[in-house]
């Protein structure tokens, strides 16, 4: 065979090639693409082809009556196993009651479940291990939801707004509650907290009206402001020896709190922390604390006894305001300054007694302290104080005590001058 011979041959072999691959290619693109989201038994799913998985995703139309979502469907002579439930999918579906979650589903979205005001009863497969953010808030007619075991992560506001929620257990190895994640559960009674639990977040039970006890566990270690915010039926209260902080407005509003211990863990009661605990009597802070903030027990209107430990500086502004059946309080010697309406309000006081420590008093520390009579200072050099530090029916009617009459009286542009009736102190 000449060389001519064999060169036409192997181009017609080559041609051959190429009109081949291009038929292949032609036939390829003319293959239908498989669909990407399905419908199936009234159910939106978003498919994935390659591994064949579907996600249950939101549709054009809300769901509605009893929902049950299969663990695996066929489409398009495919077989799709339902692993995901996607976020928001079934958000703001008020008329769906109740809903099936396949052993398949390992992850569930962020407000899957939001808002569906008609659902009443929900159980989470163990294959789940996480709980997003707001899953279930809003969720005004669910009563009961079953958890599983395996749970280690709940995120904030889950269970926001569950007002017909009255009972929850939390698996053992949740270690943190996310802020809001109970607030607004107006019925909910009975919470079983995990034994490893090391954290409450802010707002966690904030207006759950209907909570009269909770018991923490010893490992609980911090609780974030406003916990346990307006839960006006919590009667008794215990902090762990775990703990050194009582934060902010945590009890704020609890109009039934009676009892409540603290730890000599505690080094610090912040602001506002009791404030509007009407129904509390006595309060035994022990000498760890050190600090105690503005209007920590303002408007305890039934607060007939407190201690203040030896080791704080500052009786802090409206500490005491309001506090009108407060009887009878010792000032330490610690103490150096009594701020701004400290006891404003304290209408049964009859007598105080303010050490020689006390360097400077605010205005209005004792305004409307309508049966303060009687003071006591115990320091030589009279303290800094304001015009109106003392009401007027004290400074002319009442008897101020102090070891030596005289620098009180000598100077008429001091305030202590005010007092009519100024007399040593006996020894």
């Amino acid at each position: 065979m000449n060389y001519r011979k064999k060169t036409w041959i192997v181009v017609f072999a080559l041609m051959c090639c190429t009109v081949l691959e291009a038929r292949q290619i032609t036939q390829a693109s003319k293959s239908p693409k498989k669909a990407t989201k399905a419908i199936v038994d009234g159910i939106n799913y978003a498919l994935n082809a390659k591994n064949n998985k579907a996600k249950v995703i939101a549709g054009k139309n809300l769901y509605t009556g009893d929902v049950e979502i299969p663990n695996k469907f066929t489409e398009d002579s495919v077989t799709y196993y339902v692993e995901e439930i996607d976020d928001g999918a079934f958000k703001d579906c008020a008329s769906m009651t109740s809903i099936s979650i396949p052993n398949t589903v390992t992850k569930i979205g962020a407000g899957a479940f939001e808002d569906c005001t008609g659902l009443t009863s929900i159980s989470i497969p163990e294959s789940v291990l996480d709980l997003p953010f707001n899953l279930f808030s809003g969720c005004s007619a669910l009563t009961e939801v079953n958890l599983p075991s395996g749970i280690k992560n709940i995120g904030h506001g889950a269970f926001k707004k569950c007002t017909a929620l009255e009972r929850i257990e939390l698996p053992s190895g949740v270690t943190s509650l996310a802020y809001s994640l109970f607030q607004g559960c107006t019925s909910l009674k009975d919470v079983i907290l995990p034994r490893f639990l090391d954290k409450i977040g802010y707002s966690a039970f904030q207006d759950c009206s209907a909570l009269e006890e909770i018991e923490l566990p010893n490992s609980v270690k911090a609780i974030g402001w406003v916990a346990f915010k307006n839960c006006t039926s919590l009667k008794r209260f215990a902090f762990t020896t775990s703990m050194d902080n009582i934060a902010n407005s945590i009890f704020e509003g609890c109009t039934s709190l009676e009892e409540v211990y603290i730890p000599t863990s505690i080094t610090s009661i912040t602001h506002d922390a009791f404030k509007g605990c009407t129904s509390l009597e006595t309060v035994s802070i022990p000498n760890s604390v050190r600090s105690i903030g503005t209007s920590a027990f303002e408007d305890c209107s039934n607060l007939k006894t407190v201690n203040i430990p030896n080791g704080i500086k500052e009786i802090t502004s409206y500490c005491f305001k309001n506090c009108g059946s407060l009887i009878d309080i010792t000032i330490p010697t610690s103490v150096k300054t009594i701020s701004n309406q400290a006891f404003h309000g304290c209408s049964s006081i009859e007598s105080i007694d303010i050490p020689n420590s006390v360097k400077e008093m605010g205005g209005d520390v004792f305004k409307n302290c309508s049966s303060l009579m009687t003071v006591f200072m115990r320091s030589g050099t009279p303290p800094k104080i304001k015009k109106d530090t003392f009401p007027k029916s004290l400074l002319h009617e009442g008897i101020l005590y102090v070891p030596n009459p005289s620098p009180y009286r000598s100077d008429p542009k001091n305030p202590w001058s005010q007092f009519r009736d100024i007399k040593a102190i006996a020894r």
